[in-house]
This record gives structure tokens, sequence and C-alpha cells, in this order.
């Protein structure tokens, strides 16, 4: 991961602080059932394997002042995530188009579209069947492509197999958890975002010398601009 990054990594270094462009890399086995991978300031994340096209990956359970939070992770339903994933106060996992919608969402047949969305991904009722078995305070199903009819299809899918309270994810959609309550709300935005005053700790972050191309991308600069001066320190 650190070669792939290297030329971007090296491109930051210098202008920005170092610290910034640092990857740091836990790695861990797959195959691990609910073993920790990280905990740190009171958060513990654990993680149990996923059934995704090919091995490698996998679920993860947040747990934090006495709550836990659970993401399924792109996953075919599997014995690890009802296991796992029992007593969640929020429990994500896919619900995918079901087929008939898929493929006609996507232009594809029946067939291409009955596979991916029951074998490579979980289709509605199945989706159902796991918060069944898992009983969240919150059930939340994503990864699915949003639209009036997809959405409807995913409702009637599930509600064919879960009764429970249910919210399907969308973009901005925030989830406020307590120990006696959950809210689900739109989060409400400003179009014009701009980023924030950096405070003391960039401007005094350690950074290494400033980087520049070699010769040959040197002599390509156009004569016909002089950038100003650099200000005095």
């Amino acid at each position: 991961m650190q070669k792939g990054y290297a030329w971007d990594l090296a491109t930051r270094s210098g202008a920005l602080p170092d610290l910034g462009a640092q990857i740091k890399v836990h790695e861990f086995d797959y195959k691990q059932e609910n073993v920790i991978v990280y905990q740190e300031n009171g958060v513990t994340i654990r993680s149990w394997p996923a059934i995704h096209s090919l091995d490698g990956s996998v679920s993860y359970g947040l747990e934090w002042n006495g709550l836990k939070y659970v993401f399924g992770g792109d996953t075919y339903p599997n014995k690890w995530y009802i296991d796992c994933a029992k007593d969640a106060d929020v429990a994500s996992h896919e619900c995918f188009l079901p087929p008939k919608a898929l493929a006609a969402y996507f232009g594809w047949d029946l067939g291409q579209a009955t596979y991916v969305s029951t074998r490579i991904h979980t289709e509605p009722q199945a989706f159902g069947k796991v918060m069944s078995a898992v009983k969240p305070r919150l059930a939340v199903g994503y990864h699915s492509v949003q639209s009036p009819e997809n959405n409807a299809a995913i409702m009637d899918g599930v509600r064919k197999t879960y009764d429970g309270p249910l919210a399907i994810a969308r973009d901005l959609m925030v989830i406020n958890v307590t120990k006696e309550t959950t809210k689900v709300r739109m989060a409400t935005v400003d179009e014009y975002v701009l980023p924030p005053d950096v405070g003391e700790g960039y401007k005094k972050a350690p950074r290494t010398n400033k980087k520049q191309p070699g010769e040959f991308i040197q002599s390509g600069k156009w004569k016909g601009y002089t950038p100003p001066p650099m200000p005095e320190k």
C-alpha cells in the first residue's frame, strides 16, 4: 500500500505536515471470529469473516460507551454476522436490489441479476431474515440504488421477513444513538462548505524539505510566466 501511494505521499510532504501523509497498516487474519483488531480511547473494534466473491472480506463491530454498532460490509448472509451482531444497538447490513428490480434497472438478464443479488450480495428478504435473527434496536439496510421504485421493491421484500425498527440508508442520513433512544434524521448541510481555519498544531507540525520535479520536467516550465517571489519568513 505504501509503495502504491509513494508518489502521492511524496508530493504532499514538505508543504503539508508529514504526519498527514503517513499510512499505518494493521494486518489481521480475516478468518478470526469476533477478535479485537483495534482498541484505543475506549473504542473497541472486532472483526469476523464476511462472504463476498473471494476470501478476505470482513465485517466489523464497534463498541463504545456501552453502545454497539455493527457494519456488515458487502456480504452474503452468514453465520458469523448472526452470532457477532447480537446485542447491537444499530446493525447495518447490505440490502441489495431484488433480482427482478436489479435486472430492470441495469438492463441485465434475470440470470445475471439473480446471481449478483442472491449469491454475491444480500437481497431484501434475506436481509429481513438476518435482522429477525439479530433483533437490533435499529436495522439499517444499505448498498442499493436509490429511486422510488427501487426503494418500494426493497421495502416490500424486507417487510415480508422482518417487522422491527428499520432504516434504508441514503446519503446524509444521520443516526443519533443513546442508551435510551435511536433517532434517524437527515443532515442539513451548507451547499458552499469551506474548509475550517488551520490551528496552531497544523502550523507548527514538523515538515520535511519541500520537493520539486527533476531537471527534465523543470525544463518544461513556460518562460512566459514568472511566479511572484516567496514571502520572507
